[in-house]
This record gives structure tokens, C-alpha cells and sequence, in this order.
């Protein structure tokens, strides 16, 4: 087990490199900030809605701008990190123009997210059991392409497909196990999201009694704050892999010592 508990030491070893350059949390706090408001929103609008089909419409509107935000801000961190790593000096508006160049592909992956998770949600009304687990699958494995996709994208300003064609090429040849990395990024999420979901549930009920709105607005920062810290750690530790599985491509080895600081450190 310790090989897939050392993603807890990477992401300590990250958010020591933030403290560094406190610019590597800007898109975190944008993310948990801005994912807050629009679930309130989305709730909200919801709630207010009779029309099963109207409901639907504003319920992907919804989620496809949810999944943007998340995908955009994670596009940043991937950027950021990759500058901090490489010049030792992450730049925000640096980060901000690589990303929006990249705007198409991020505002693709945010609809198909989006429609896999309304399938799902379609599929849990139905009791459609085993159509339900396939579409979780089929989303854990697009969830998680998405954040290997991302660097790759972001980085090298390639397309949609050109994108996923070489990150593609990367795992396939892949000589530095990120299988163990991507079960390691998901234990710490469970664990993450273990914490942040009792919290959430405990704050809903212990203050709903008292005001409603605040109810709601704690709720939903509690949430946004897993999905937001989930995102980070995924992104900066695929954003590590590539530019390790980069330099192991070039070098033709697979040494720890040509990885990213923050991988390296606990390789």
C-alpha cells in the first residue's frame, strides 16, 4: 500500500511549492468561490421549475457550467504548475493566455461531462441497475482522462483529439507506472471527499433550523471546496506525470530524478 499512499506526500510536497508562490491557489479559490454561486444558483432555479423537460434544460445548463469552471480553473493549474516547475516562476497571466487558447477543447470535455452525468442521474431514476454501473464507469474513465488530457492540451496548445491522441501515446508507452498514481490520486479523493461530505451534511442540519440561505450557501462552499481541492491534486500530479513521461520520452530513461520536484520528491 505505501506506493499508492505517497500521493499524500506529493500533495504535501505541492501545497509546500504553493506556499512559495501563493499565485499556484489562485484557480483553486476561483474554482471553490465561483462553483459555489453557480450551485446556489442552479438549486435555486430548480427548485422553481415544474416542467420536468425545463428542469432538465437548466439542469444541464447547469452542470455544463459547473464541469467549465472546474475544467477551466484546472487548465490554469495545470499551466501555473508547469511554469512553476520549469522556470521557477508561475505567472498568472502567463497561465491565463495558454488556457484560453485552449478554450474549445475545455468547453467540450465540460458538455460531455455534463451529459454522462445526467445519464447517470437518468439511469439512477430508472433503478436501471446495470445500466447505471456502466455509466459510472464510463464516467470515472472520462473524469479521469480529462485531467491527463488537460496538461497536454493546455501545454502544447493541441486541439481536442490531438490532445487525447497523445496523451494516449504517453500511457501506452508509459515506463513510470501512472497507474499507481491514479489509484493513489483516488484514495486521497475518497478520503477528501469522505471529510468534506460529513461536513456538508453536518452544517446543512445543524444550521437550517437557523436560516435556510446560509444553510444552503455552507452547504455548497463545503462541496465546492472537495470538488475544487480534488481537481487541484488530480491536475498538478498528471501535470507532474507528463512533464516526466516527456523528459523519460526524450532521454529514453525513467529515472525519479528526471520528474518534477514534487513527484520526485516522493518517488
Amino acid at each position: 500500500m505505501d506506493r499508492y499512499l505517497k500521493v499524500f506526500k506529493f500533495t504535501f510536497e505541492v501545497f509546500g511549492m504553493a506556499m512559495k508562490n501563493k499565485v499556484l491557489l489562485r484557480p483553486l479559490m476561483i474554482n471553490i468561490i465561483a462553483g459555489m454561486l453557480v450551485s446556489v444558483g442552479l438549486a435555486f432555479g430548480y427548485s422553481q421549475v415544474e416542467n420536468p423537460t425545463m428542469a432538465y434544460v437548466i439542469l444541464a445548463t447547469g452542470l455544463v457550467l459547473l464541469y467549465f469552471i472546474d475544467y477551466f480553473n484546472n487548465g490554469l493549474t495545470a499551466s501555473l504548475i508547469y511554469e512553476q516547475v520549469t522556470t521557477g516562476d508561475a505567472q498568472f497571466g502567463t497561465a491565463m493566455a495558454r488556457t484560453m487558447k485552449s478554450l474549445p477543447g475545455i468547453l467540450t470535455f465540460a458538455a460531455i461531462s455534463g451529459l454522462l452525468d445526467l445519464l447517470a442521474s437518468y439511469a439512477s431514476e430508472r433503478k436501471d441497475i446495470v445500466g447505471k454501473l456502466v455509466l459510472r464507469v464510463i464516467y470515472w474513465v472520462w473524469t479521469t482522462a480529462v485531467y491527463v488530457v488537460m496538461p497536454t492540451m493546455v501545454i502544447e496548445n493541441t486541439g481536442f483529439f490531438g490532445a487525447f491522441k497523445k496523451s494516449k501515446d504517453y500511457m501506452k508507452n508509459d515506463p513510470t507506472q501512472v497507474g499507481t498514481g491514479i489509484i493513489g490520486v483516488g484514495i486521497a479523493s475518497w478520503a477528501l471527499g469522505a471529510v468534506c461530505v460529513a461536513g456538508a451534511y453536518g452544517a446543512l442540519r445543524a444550521l437550517l433550523p437557523v436560516n435556510v440561505i446560509l444553510a444552503a450557501f455552507c452547504f455548497y462552499f463545503i462541496t465546492n471546496i472537495y470538488w475544487g481541492l480534488s481537481g487541484f491534486i488530480k491536475t498538478t500530479y498528471f501535470t507532474c506525470f507528463y512533464l516526466w513521461a516527456k523528459e523519460c520520452e526524450r532521454q529514453g530513461s525513467a529515472e525519479s530524478e528526471l520528474a518534477p520536484a514534487p513527484l520526485a520528491a516522493c518517488l
